[in-house]
């Protein structure tokens, strides 16, 4: 209904006023909902693919409107941009089921 979406996009982020919270609940739902949009991006189904690219390289990256991309960066400290131009530049998954660079973050873990 209405009023319950309203008051989900008028959600205050508790990081707002306590910054630099890592590991915090909030924090980590933020980067995955980032890190969903990259393989979404870098993916195979035509339809992720393009919700994806409007939801990352809209032209109205503004920080104020909770939930966009540039918000979800700004919250995790991140520059919006930057962060846009590095998913741009990634390796498409073409056919292969995992993203090329998907690998090298797993081997980045275990060192």
């Amino acid at each position: 209904n209405n009023a319950s979406k309203r008051a989900f996009l008028n959600f205050e982020s508790p990081l707002n006023s306590t910054p630099n919270h890592t590991g915090s609940p909030e924090r980590n739902l933020m980067m995955a909902v980032l890190e969903r949009s990259i393989l979404d991006y870098v993916g195979n189904k035509a339809a992720d693919i393009q919700s994806a690219k409007e939801w990352i390289f809209s032209e109205a990256h503004e920080p104020q409107e909770k939930f966009s991309f540039a918000w979800i960066c700004s919250e995790l400290d991140l520059d919006p941009k930057r962060i846009a131009e590095a998913i741009k530049a990634m390796p498409k998954r073409g056919n292969n089921r995992v993203a090329p660079w998907y690998f090298t973050k797993q081997q980045n873990k275990a060192a």
